[in-house]
């Protein structure tokens, strides 16, 4: 009986014991994602915010597009403009929507008749969204539902301390995928560091912009093979736009 009772006890004690380490964990990412939210302004600002318009320089040397990259984004529907400049010296406009890949194609002023064509024009030019948005936009992607993350370990780099924190999120806001290590400074909640899965290099983040509506987004990553930077010369969030930047060229 006395055996029974003092295994009862230890049993309550390992339970009680092991609720209040999960307890804590789960404070701790909760405390690590509300310091990146309030970093970047604030969950609500961002859920509020509705059209963004962002340039990109950089990356690989794969797209067709040389220079900088244009983008009108409606978060809200997906409707995107994009403006560039190809590898032939043409000017490229898409009008097109991040969710369905559909739309339009206007080469130097002239639309695109060939359905083939501007349906391979817009995959491309989506991708090429997926890819640019994807780090600008990469603190928010502790957004919906699809979204996971854990508080992995503190880690010193030289003189600063940074939380990483693992975050997987099979479809964001801007469509698309994120999975990797993010360095939080401990201190402020900035990003800092990102280090996708499943590749060796790092960016190192920085170069912070008010973008409007109360938003602070990085716009500089510095990949730590010092070859691959990518920037954002352009980030703003706008209040209103004109509906036919969607519609015409």
């Amino acid at each position: 009986m006395h055996y029974i009772i003092k295994f009862k006890l230890s049993l309550f004690v390992a339970l009680l014991s092991f609720a209040t380490v999960v307890r804590g964990q789960i404070t701790a990412v909760d405390d690590v994602a509300n310091k990146l939210w309030e970093a970047i302004g604030g969950k609500e600002n961002w859920l509020n915010a509705r059209y963004f318009m962002f340039s990109c320089i950089g990356g690989d040397n794969q797209s067709a597009i040389q220079g900088e990259r244009k983008y009108l984004w409606d978060k809200q529907t997906g409707n995107c403009r994009f403006e560039g400049l190809t590898t032939d010296d043409e000017n490229l406009i898409v009008l097109f929507n991040i969710k369905t890949t559909s739309g339009t194609v206007y080469l130097n002023g002239t639309k695109l008749d060939n359905p083939r064509t501007t349906a391979d024009i817009v995959k491309e030019i989506a991708i090429e969204f997926e890819k640019d948005a994807y780090l600008l936009f990469l603190p928010t992607a502790l957004e919906g539902d699809n979204a996971t993350y854990t508080v992995a370990e503190e880690k010193l780099v030289g003189a600063q301390r940074f939380t990483v924190v693992n975050i997987k999120n099979r479809k964001t806001s801007f469509e698309g995928a994120v999975d990797g290590q993010l360095y939080v400074d401990s201190q402020t909640g900035q990003a800092q560091r990102w280090r996708p899965s499943q590749v060796s290099n790092y960016f190192v983040i920085s170069g912070f912009k008010d973008i409007g509506g109360g938003l602070v987004l990085p716009t500089r990553f510095i990949g730590n093979d010092t070859t691959t930077s990518i920037t954002y010369p352009l980030a703003a969030a706008l209040v209103n736009i004109e509906g036919q930047k969607f519609s015409r060229p």
